[in-house]
């Protein structure tokens, strides 16, 4: 690998990623009732609406792995392990992400899925083949999209999230959920927490999402009304915003790595062993 955007990239997100994780898992080991985590994860993830979306999503990232694979063969790149399965999930999330502003009705969940079972099928010659690289992709999904990051989710909102009282909210924190409004058949609304998905796209109906620019005055007030008004009375009238992050020292680290690794830490620490 020796393009330096790329390998300065790794040399930051992967580290702060370990960081990150080998935190959770400290705090984890420390929690008192490690089946508040369980629950919490069960309750998110195993819901009809969420459950169908991911089933969608695991369709969408077997045809955009397949695809990719087929792209590089075509163009006789054969990258190693680690950064096939990058690209593969780079790819995955910036076409969740281009796809979602558009309306999710039947018609774009029919052609979507048309479109990954057919670029399944024609980057495999042979059945053996498409079966092999399904459950690898199977495999991958349900490692790094339910069991890694659902569970990572579930377990950072326990433990790293802080709630914050609607009045006690300040411009620019950010949110660590998605409030959703929810219409009933009887025409009744009520409100519901979310995590967040790349494919939510733009609803009318998510009253807040998380966002770097952090929350404005407006939404304040707008979530401060709602909750004046009983709406957020479940959830004891707070809201989970992320902790602070400072990324300086992050970068300078994964920059430091980039220079006396010259080149992808992981493959010098591959070298170790």
């Amino acid at each position: 690998m020796s393009f330096p955007p790329l390998i300065l990239a790794l040399n930051i997100i992967v580290p702060y990623s370990i960081g990150i994780l080998g935190y959770l898992l400290f705090k984890f080991a420390l929690m008192r009732n490690k089946l508040d985590l369980l629950r919490y994860f069960f309750k998110s993830y195993f819901q009809k609406e969420p459950l169908l979306k991911k089933l969608f999503s695991l369709l969408l990232f077997i045809g955009i792995g397949s695809g990719l694979t087929y792209i590089l063969q075509i163009f006789g790149w054969e990258p190693d392990r680690f950064l096939h399965l990058a690209l593969v999930l780079v790819a995955f999330t910036v076409i969740q992400k281009m796809l979602s502003p558009l309306p999710k009705t039947p018609v774009y969940y029919a052609v979507v899925s048309f479109a990954c079972v057919w670029l399944a099928v024609q980057a495999t010659p042979s059945i053996s083949v498409f079966l092999s690289g399904f459950a690898f992709f199977l495999g991958l999904y349900l490692v790094v999209f339910v069991i890694a990051k659902q569970l990572i989710l579930s377990l950072a909102s326990v433990t790293l999230d802080n709630a914050v009282d609607v009045n006690g909210l300040q411009v620019g924190m950010i949110p660590a959920e998605q409030i959703v409004r929810v219409e009933q058949p009887d025409g009744t609304v009520h409100y519901e927490k979310q995590q967040v998905e790349f494919s939510s796209g733009q609803d009318d109906n998510i009253v807040i999402s998380p966002d770097p620019t952090g929350l404005t005055t407006e939404e304040i007030a707008e979530l401060q009304h709602l909750a004046a008004a009983g709406a957020f009375a479940e959830f004891g009238n707070q809201i989970n915003v992320q902790p602070s992050i400072r990324f300086a020292p992050v970068i300078s680290v994964g920059a430091l790595l980039t220079v006396l690794c010259e080149g992808p830490f992981y493959l010098k620490l591959m070298q170790l062993f």
